[in-house]
Parts: structure tokens; C-alpha cells; sequence
């Protein structure tokens, strides 16, 4: 299963570098993507409100949150969070800011 990740949604078809330094790089890179995508399908699986969604829809329902900053007198701003990303947010214990 993690080989068909690596194959097809990860692009690891082709290395496409030339030298050892860069291929040690990216295989490194992608091993880490790789953990990352595990955690995140275990953690779908243990949740009942999520684990009909896969990965891909998960990260596609968290692009749109966001952090803001200004320089200045300004704090940190951040988007309103949908329900589904306040869902997803529960499930990997994180905290929404107030």
C-alpha cells in the first residue's frame, strides 16, 4: 500500500536528478510524506466522523485555513474555520484560536 503511495500519488515514478546529493534528498522528502500520510489515514480510521474521507479530500478540506499577520500593531488573524475543517481539527487534537 505505502509502494502504491509512493508510485502513484507522490510521484516517485521518476527521480529525475542528476546527482546522488539531490536523489538522497528527495528520497528522504518523500519518505517523510510518506510517514505523514500513514499518521493521517490512522488517525482517519480511529475517528467515526472522518473515516469515510480520504486523505487527498482532508488536505484539500485545510488548504482554505490559513494564518494571518500584519506587521504593526496587528496580531495574528486566521480564517473562519469551516465545520468540517473544526471537525478535522478535533480529530488530530488541535486547538482552534479564539
Amino acid at each position: 500500500n505505502c509502494f502504491d503511495d509512493l508510485k502513484n500519488q507522490m510521484d516517485m515514478k521518476r527521480l529525475r536528478v542528476h546527482s546522488s546529493a539531490a536523489m538522497d534528498g528527495r528520497i528522504f522528502v518523500q519518505f517523510l510524506a510518506l510517514i505523514l500520510i500513514c499518521g493521517l489515514r490512522e488517525t482517519l480510521r480511529e475517528d467515526d466522523v472522518l473515516k469515510n474521507l480520504t486523505a487527498r479530500e482532508i488536505m484539500e478540506a485545510m488548504e482554505t485555513y490559513a494564518k494571518i499577520t500584519y506587521s504593526g500593531h496587528y496580531g495574528a488573524l486566521y480564517t473562519e474555520a469551516s465545520p468540517l475543517q473544526r471537525k478535522i481539527m478535533n480529530a488530530f487534537g488541535g486547538m482552534l484560536p479564539a
